[in-house]
């Protein structure tokens, strides 16, 4: 079970300012039935995929926002609701503490699985004064409440996790030493990983900083390196894993903007098109993601029991 979090990745239009539609993406058009990843292409795809219009906007007015949307997504709960709007960047302490109270992780736990996040993390960042203070991601923020061991350089190097960037080149600009590998190495060293948890998470966030710098050239090569991962991720997961992707705001899909979007959010389940109509919901949106993630594992579970 994998679920990659794409960070400000929308549905968009078929249009010149999408990229997602304008540059090639073979896998993805594989998949989808000869279309983009765009709000067209919404709908069943074969018996075993799905691509879902999810609400990012929660009901809460304003734009989407990554510290609210991902605390949705990793506790199952209506951040901006409950802190009374959408927050941006790295989580306050009174969001932080609402979602290390209560996450996927702990959640996970608490029925006896397991679930890890693949993201490795240099020394660096632990170092860092903000890190120090407690300005840590909300996917980072939730790794710590759990009892599941922090990836590190060591990790990363012995093709026990992946850098967020899928293929380290950001790293490698830091550290030389670094190999850079290529987007299907990455998805090895997932898999290798994978097999010994419930759910494995990876962050992806390359296509949010894109989308806000408006840069043609790093957007060229996130849909690229994304094309490709997904391509070989789904050519080689087994029967019974199920991919599940998901972006907590809309922000890529326009280049005409530097902001966020208030675009439709894709749920894209590649394994599995049928268990998300179990779960209670009057309209799609983030809350969805955990309560189907934990259905996903339940059912895996009764299956192999």
């Amino acid at each position: 079970m994998i679920l990659l979090f794409i960070d400000g990745v929308g549905l968009g239009e078929e249009s010149d300012h999408n990229p997602w539609y304008v540059r090639p993406t073979p896998h993805i058009d594989r998949l989808l039935g000869g279309r983009s990843l765009v709000r067209g292409a919404v709908g069943q795809i074969g018996s075993d995929m799905v691509l879902l219009e999810t609400d990012a906007t929660l009901g809460v007015p304003g734009l989407p926002q990554s510290a609210t949307g991902q605390a949705t997504i990793f506790t199952g709960r209506n951040a901006p609701k409950a802190m009374g709007a959408h927050q941006s960047g790295l989580p306050f302490q009174r969001l932080r503490k609402w979602v290390q109270a209560d996450n996927i992780y702990l959640q996970m736990e608490r029925r006896g699985w397991r679930a890890t996040f693949l993201n490795c993390y240099t020394p660096e960042y632990f170092q860092r004064p903000a890190t120090r203070r407690g300005w840590v991601s909300v996917s980072t923020a939730a790794l710590l409440s759990s009892r599941e061991p922090v990836r590190m350089l060591s990790e990363l190097l012995a093709g026990k996790g992946v850098y967020h960037d899928l293929t380290r080149w950001t790293l490698a600009r830091k550290i030389p030493d670094v190999p850079v590998i290529e987007p299907e190495t990455a998805v090895d060293h997932l898999l290798d990983v994978a097999r010994q948890y419930d759910l494995v998470i990876h962050e992806y966030f390359l296509s949010d900083l894109a989308g806000h710098k408006q840069d043609e050239e790093l957007m060229r090569t996130v849909i690229d390196h994304y094309d490709r991962w997904l391509g070989a991720l789904v050519d080689r997961k087994q029967t019974d894993d199920v991919i599940v992707l998901v972006s907590d705001h809309g922000n890529s899909e326009d280049i005409r903007v530097s902001t966020h979007t208030d675009n439709p959010v894709p749920t894209w389940i590649i394994g599995d098109a049928h268990t998300w109509r179990e779960i209670p919901h009057q309209k799609w949106d983030l809350t969805c993601i955990v309560p189907l993630l934990l259905r996903l594992v339940e059912k895996r579970h009764i299956t192999t029991s």
